[in-house]
């Protein structure tokens, strides 16, 4: 990982579409973007696929549809002591059969 001076930008469902993209603009901004994503080898290719310099951003495992797992990701996140300069809060779950609204974490 390498910060150096750089902006810290964390980016949900960054392994494609808006998100993949966001990090993209972010890191040819001069920022260093954590892409949190559930599926860490799609995430990984996605970041080759678009030749993401290997000094502007890491893979961090974030599944909002788990509490867990996001109390893992902030325990990690809050571990390196850093300042978070922006939170681009892309990921979405969309769940065609469901009737009405869900909260995260709840049946």
């Amino acid at each position: 990982m390498t910060l150096a001076n750089k902006p810290l930008a964390i980016v949900t469902g960054a392994s494609s579409g808006i998100g993949l993209h966001a990090t993209r603009a972010l890191i040819d901004k001069g920022w260093y973007v954590i892409m949190a994503c559930r599926d860490l080898e799609k995430a990984q290719q996605a970041a080759r696929s678009l030749d993401l310099p290997d000094h502007g951003f890491e893979i961090a495992h974030l599944d909002l549809g788990s509490l867990d797992s996001v109390r893992t990701f902030h325990t990690a996140f809050h571990a390196k002591d850093q300042a978070l300069d922006a939170l681009v809060c892309n990921a979405a779950t969309y769940l065609r059969n469901r009737k009405g609204h869900a909260l995260t974490g709840r049946p």
